[in-house]
């Protein structure tokens, strides 16, 4: 079960880049957290599912305004946005977010071997 951290642990412990214990030879666990209040549907997408918008649905706490995914992901480095309410927003507490083609900013994740 999800039991939610408060802003200071999230902000310690790295939530979005740090990946999560090995989760296998072909990648490792990495979750996604995003703080935000009043959302009905959240989505995760980028390099890591070709940008589709609707295919990774995200996992909503309500109470605390916190939405989370966890990924296995192969070593390496992924650009991602969440999609909130249909709308395309960057994650405003990744360590790096770079200009994309279309004039806003794509959030980066590394993933460590």
């Amino acid at each position: 079960m999800f039991m939610p951290k408060s802003k200071n642990q999230r902000n310690q412990t790295n939530k979005t880049e740090k990946p999560a214990a090995d989760a296998g030879p072909s990648g490792r666990e990495t979750g996604f957290v995003l703080e935000h209040n009043g959302a009905e549907n959240v989505y995760l997408c980028g390099d890591f599912n070709n940008w589709k918008p609707a295919s990774l649905r995200m996992i909503g706490h309500p109470d605390v305004g916190l939405w989370e995914k966890r990924l296995t992901l192969s070593p390496g480095r992924y650009e991602y946005k969440f999609i909130v309410d249909g709308k395309w927003v960057h994650d405003p507490d990744a360590r790096e977010n770079i200009p994309n083609i279309f004039g806003s900013l794509n959030s980066v994740v590394e993933v460590q071997s």
